[in-house]
């Protein structure tokens, strides 16, 4: 997809979007509540708690997902991201969470999965299943299949090494989540 010259990644998540943003919700109520009625008794480490519940709603079940760039696959988990070429990647599997190898090593990724259910549906398919009849995750595992061959084809034809896996910290949650962590015990010990 393309979007006045700059492409957009797949973003692909599975179970914790609704249940997170309605806990994000109830955690914005919750630190309403306790600033609009003085008299409602909260004490002062549950606003900084009520917020390290909030960072921990966002890390945990919103911000894990699988994202399709056009060169790589992006493996968004709680405290960090990975970028893993599609030429690299060995082995695929969208189980209850994805796993890529690249040679001896292994990366997951809790973003995406399958249910048992669906895990037991797609072993019963056989491969002149209609696609209607297809889970979600099987398709964006057969998408995932053509792109890493893609890949390979173009590392052949071009004769690079197709790039390496590349990881980053989400150090915004990490530091809000210590912070936070610290603010709460000490205004607990304190108050």
């Amino acid at each position: 997809m393309q979007n006045e010259g700059v492409e957009k990644a797949e973003r692909y998540s599975s179970g914790g979007l609704v249940v997170g943003v309605i806990g994000l919700v109830f955690v914005a109520i919750a630190i309403g509540y306790g600033l609009l009625d003085p008299e409602a008794g909260f004490a002062a480490w549950a606003y900084p708690f009520c917020l390290l519940l909030g960072v921990l709603i966002w890390a945990i079940l919103i911000r894990p997902a699988l994202r399709l760039h056009r060169e790589e696959l992006e493996l968004r988990n709680a405290l960090h991201t990975r970028w893993v070429p599609f030429a690299l990647i060995t082995s695929l599997e969208i189980g209850q969470v994805t796993v890529v190898q690249v040679g001896e090593a292994k990366y997951v990724g809790s973003g995406f999965g399958r249910t048992r259910r669906t895990i037991r549906h797609d072993k019963r398919a056989t491969d002149d299943t209609p696609l209607e009849k297809r889970s979600t995750a099987w398709l964006i595992e057969d998408k995932l299949r053509r792109r890493m061959a893609d890949g390979r084809d173009r590392v052949a034809r071009d004769v690079g090494a197709g790039g390496e896996v590349r990881l980053a910290w989400a150090w915004p949650e990490i530091g809000a989540l210590v912070v936070l962590a610290v603010v709460t015990v000490v205004l607990a010990l304190v108050g």
